[in-house]
């Protein structure tokens, strides 16, 4: 029993940061739906903490290592401009479960707008389209699309 809560809890914690890795804890472990809900309900506490203290831990995070967060040229910050240009919020909020972290789709996204209930909602969405996409196919027809994906990469 304390172990099934302290796993539901990890899981929540890990979800708040990187969705996708709460979601693969979920399947590899077999925690069933309690488990998915807890990966779920952790993507949404992650936006809606880093959404409306995400200003304030951007600018904390600029004074303490102005050089480090300095502009940087790579082919992921490419990938990144390009998606904030071409698809804006909606592309950045459907990218953030999967490929982004939580927290580095908040901060591009506090960049597009400043409408905080805008953000919060477009990722919630977000988070509950991936969370069918994972997790209706795996208990309701035992397809593992975590690992469909893993073994494409």
């Amino acid at each position: 029993m304390i172990l099934k809560f302290i796993s539901d809890l990890l899981v929540f914690l890990v979800s708040s940061v990187k969705f996708v890795l709460g979601a693969s804890a979920v399947v590899i472990d077999k925690l069933g739906i309690p488990g998915a809900l807890c990966s779920l309900l952790g993507a949404i506490t992650g936006v809606i903490i880093f959404t409306y203290l995400g200003g304030y831990i951007r600018v904390w995070l600029i004074r303490k290592y102005p050089k480090q967060l300095g502009t940087k040229f790579s082919r992921i910050s490419r990938f990144l401009v390009k998606v904030r240009q071409h698809a804006g919020l909606p592309g950045i909020a459907f990218l953030t479960p999967i490929l982004l972290s939580i927290p580095v789709g908040i901060f591009l996204a506090l960049d597009l707008t400043s409408h905080k209930m805008k953000i919060v909602s477009s990722m919630v969405l977000s988070c509950i389209f991936w969370s069918a996409v994972f997790f209706i196919p795996y208990y309701a027809f035992n397809i593992n699309v975590i690992g469909w994906v893993k073994h494409m990469f």
